[in-house]
């Protein structure tokens, strides 16, 4: 049996708590606040601090014996806005889906998300968990992207206030909501509830049929290169801006 342990956003606690039953690995799981997401800098410390606890076996959300035995550390996100950008390990390999956001681990694949990006341009994704954490159309985003220029700009208020206003603009162009229904997560209430939300937001309502492909090689253990990064110990990762989406850096 081998050892992991995952640091995931709250967002993947249906999915993941659904694909960990089956899986043939010890999983010592622990779930992040998606408000996190909110401020990058923010999010960023949170996991250098899960990280640096579990491999100095400090850790009160793991148990010991996973902490002994953990062959590589998971971590249940995307690029995020490069919030993952800087991350470090001590002893134990950091293992990350090729993501730019989370829409790519509900869909099972980038290349799935890119083809869907191309075809439907200007949209807002839902899932079931967005709805578990009551985030509105947009407004997450909104706070995400105020905090991040705050911080790019040393609190430059004109600057941040002026980047914003261009956002605004950007968003009048999204003429649609998709909701991402999942493997044995029940779709109908949500579509219901996203179908009010998408009316309320005068925007029209898509469904698009999601995958746990990439979930469950994540949680199994099958990292192919294309699919994966698998970061050594004392390097970090940046974006690679191509369809890898990421890379290794010193």
């Amino acid at each position: 049996m081998r050892y992991f342990k995952i640091l995931a956003c709250k967002i993947f606690q249906r999915e993941l708590s659904l694909v960990i039953p089956s899986c043939p690995n010890s999983i010592d799981i622990t779930f992040m606040q998606q408000d996190l997401h909110v401020s990058p800098n923010l999010l960023r410390e949170a996991l250098q601090n899960e990280i640096d606890l579990f491999e100095s076996g400090e850790d009160h959300h793991s148990n010991k014996i996973c902490m002994e035995k953990a062959e590589a550390i998971l971590l249940g996100y995307g690029l995020c806005s490069n919030a993952l950008v800087g991350l470090k390990s001590k002893r134990l390999p950091l293992v990350i889906p090729r993501a730019h956001d989370c829409i790519t681990h509900f869909m099972g694949s980038k290349e799935k998300y890119a083809d869907y990006f191309e075809k439907v341009k200007g949209t807002f994704f839902y899932t079931q968990g967005w709805l578990d954490l009551c985030l509105e159309v947009g407004q997450a985003d909104v706070d995400r992207k105020r905090n991040e220029y705050m911080e790019r700009f040393d609190g430059d208020e004109d600057t941040v206030e002026y980047l914003l206003e261009m956002d605004k603009e950007m968003i009048k162009n999204y003429r649609y909501i998709t909701y991402i229904t999942w493997p044995e997560i029940p779709s109908q209430n949500g579509i219901e509830t996203v179908e009010k939300l998408s009316s309320k937001a005068g925007l029209e309502l898509l469904t698009y049929e999601g995958s746990d492909r990439l979930m469950r090689d994540f949680v199994n253990g099958n990292w192919n290169e294309g699919d994966f990064l698998i970061l050594e110990p004392g390097k970090s990762l940046e974006p690679s801006y191509d369809r890898m989406v990421i890379k290794q850096t010193d």
